[in-house]
């Protein structure tokens, strides 16, 4: 197994752990696909589950123009805010993991 493809296995897992936790805090989720949202003062589109008050809960992505280029984060959300595992992607390649509180 490459190095790349431990680590990819970690980071899904560890996701998963993280969708689990945001699962239990709220079973009434809704899909939605590419809202307008504002993610930490940054304009783009968010695509997943949200809570009842709309804002992101679940998993979702977030896509932000990036010079032409979409810069996306994929993870897990609560009450709008990023949670738990995620990953920062440009051209469908992982830049980067990051693990929030």
């Amino acid at each position: 197994m490459t190095m790349e493809l431990k680590n990819a296995t970690a980071f899904e897992e560890k996701r998963a752990r993280s969708v689990s936790i945001a699962e239990a805090v709220d079973c009434h989720h809704h899909a939605v696909d590419e809202i307008e949202y504002s993610c930490a003062g940054i304009q783009g589109k968010y695509s997943g589950e949200i809570n009842q008050e709309g804002k992101p809960h679940g998993n979702g992505s977030f896509v932000r123009d990036n010079d032409g280029t979409p810069f996306t984060y994929i993870g897990t959300w609560k009450d709008g805010e990023r949670v738990g595992n995620g990953g920062y992607y440009k051209n469908g390649r992982l830049l980067g993991n990051v693990v929030w509180d």
